[in-house]
């Protein structure tokens, strides 16, 4: 017999199916499904705010981002860009403020991350980094070369 699978949304309706035929107590239904009373409450208040829709996981992501540059500044930190393109953030930002003082300036790294997602920063080359060669291929051209030698010789 297959495993029977079945998704977190189904579980959570057999959940409230189980707490409305009203068999077992809250504690001991929420013992059976492996949550804690306080989740079993939850989600049977999802429930009722929004029906089986209310059972789906939500998002975490955050609601709202305090710490958002302002369109404004955004645009002045693009726009200078544009007048000086060999201009890094620090710089930029060293120059704007005197010129904007009634704006709130963010971090250089910020105003560096604005820059890229807008392509106004070219992306540099990576260096390789530096290996050391492996004790046989040094071996290896040592003997080629000693080779290459006693032909030379002859």
């Amino acid at each position: 017999m297959p495993w029977m699978e079945t998704s977190p949304v189904e579980q959570r309706e057999r959940f409230i199916r189980d707490h409305r035929l009203d068999v077992y107590a809250m504690a001991e239904l929420c013992a059976r499904a492996g949550i804690s009373r306080k989740t079993g409450y939850k989600w049977l208040g999802r429930f009722e705010e929004g029906g089986r829709l209310g059972l789906h996981d939500r998002s975490r992501a955050p609601h709202h981002c305090p710490h958002r540059i302002t369109r404004d500044v955004a645009a002045v930190i693009c726009a200078a860009r544009r007048q000086h393109p060999s201009w890094g953030p620090a710089k930029l930002l060293a120059w704007l403020p005197p010129r904007h003082p009634d704006l709130e300036w963010p971090a250089v790294s910020t105003a560096g991350d604005l820059l890229a997602r807008r392509g106004l920063v070219k992306k540099r080359r990576r260096r390789r980094q530096w290996q050391h060669r492996s004790r046989s291929s040094r071996d290896a051209s040592i003997r080629l070369k000693s080779r290459s030698r006693r032909e030379a010789m002859r």
